[in-house]
């Protein structure tokens, strides 16, 4: 079980799911995606906001809408044994998450996480195959290209703000976390002959 306090000292990326590694026997499946909880596949797993169930029946895990931002949780607990009966249906794990709610002091934050694409590493080499010819004319030169890097930013500002309504009776709790993705891409088509190519940006 991880409380909020706990979530701000784990290295984590914008929402819940990328937390879960911290909890012991939970780690990311390379295989069906998702994660996997005490070796159980992701599609075993059920995943709950604040009571509901919001685990994608269809294709397993959960949908990008559905992931928390971590400026909205309070506590993240994975289960992996000894449900009790409502959580029915689940073989795997249960990730529950429980959202925050405001008090009788007025609470704000605001901050900003962005990856520039300098940050990252360079595309891998494709080996590219350009066949010309029949018969006895047929030849087909390789070549090894690298794409071009794309110049992107991901810029992910937040902001929060609780407080009293009404003391001891009524509170509120706000959080707006956008995700604002600029991208540039360089693309190169190629045709049966090497040398004609186009790049458009």
């Amino acid at each position: 079980s991880l409380n909020a306090q706990k979530l701000e000292l784990v290295p984590k990326g914008t929402d819940f799911s990328s937390a879960l590694k911290a909890a012991p026997g939970t780690r990311p499946d390379s295989i069906a995606g998702g994660f996997t909880i005490d070796g159980a596949t992701n599609a075993e797993n059920v995943f709950i906001v604040d009571g509901q169930e919001v685990t994608n029946y269809k294709d397993a895990g959960v949908n990008r809408n559905n992931l928390v931002p971590f400026q909205l949780v309070q506590e993240l607990s994975i289960k992996s044994s000894g449900f009790d009966a409502e959580f029915g249906g689940a073989t795997g794990g249960v990730v529950n998450v429980a959202t925050k709610r405001g008090a009788n002091a007025f609470h704000g934050k605001f901050g900003i996480q962005f990856t520039p694409s300098k940050f990252t590493g360079q595309n891998r080499p494709t080996l590219l195959r350009f066949p010309s010819g029949t018969g006895v004319n047929f030849v087909q030169p390789t070549e090894f290209f690298r794409h071009p890097k794309q110049r992107r930013l991901d810029f992910f500002p937040t902001a929060s703000l609780s407080g009293p309504i009404i003391k001891d009776k009524l509170w509120f709790f706000g959080s707006v976390s956008p995700t604002v993705i600029d991208q540039n891409w360089d693309v190169t088509f190629y045709t049966n002959a090497p040398a004609a190519t186009r790049t458009i940006n």
